[in-house]
Formats: structure tokens, sequence, C-alpha cells
């Protein structure tokens, strides 16, 4: 009987000891991910500001034009928010 109540216990440690390293490593992997996401749209950003700066500076543009310059700016700005919000969810399902 004191085998079996041992090795339960070691079975329990032992979970509590690998939940524990996979919860550390979503975390790290997720601050990792966050890092890259934020990275990437400010890249992404730049360049696109940049075109649609000379787009701006363009005579004449169409509204068609205008309607996509702006539709761009939108679909950026509303990823980002999009995969920051669920890398926030995320963390928060960690901790």
């Amino acid at each position: 009987m004191i085998i079996v109540l041992a090795l339960f216990v070691t079975v329990i440690i032992y979970s509590i000891y690998r939940i524990s390293f996979w919860k550390k490593r979503v975390q790290i992997e997720t601050e990792e991910a966050e890092t890259v996401v934020d990275h990437s749209f400010k890249s992404m950003r730049e360049k696109i500001e940049r075109q649609i700066e000379m787009l701006d500076k363009t005579p004449g543009l169409t509204q068609e034009e205008k309607e996509i310059r702006d539709k761009l700016q939108e679909a950026l700005n509303s990823s980002e928010e999009l995969i920051k919000k669920e890398i926030k969810d995320i963390k928060k399902e960690v901790e």
C-alpha cells in the first residue's frame, strides 16, 4: 500500500513539474511571438505609410485611389489590433 501511495505522489509531483515546464515554455513562445508581431507590423506600417505618402503627393488622385489608400491603412490597423488581442488572450490563459 505504501508503494502505491509513493508511486501516486511521484506521478503527481512529476505531473506538476511537467505542467509548470510547459506553462513557462508557452509564456516564452508567446512573448517571442508578440515581439515578432510588433516588429513585423512596425516594418509593414513604415513601408505602407511611405507608399501612402507617395500617393498623397501624387496630384489628382481619383476617389477610388483615395479609398484604396484608406482601406489599406484601415486593414493594417485592424489586423494589428486583432493579432495583439489574440496574443493578450493567450497570455491570460497561460497565467
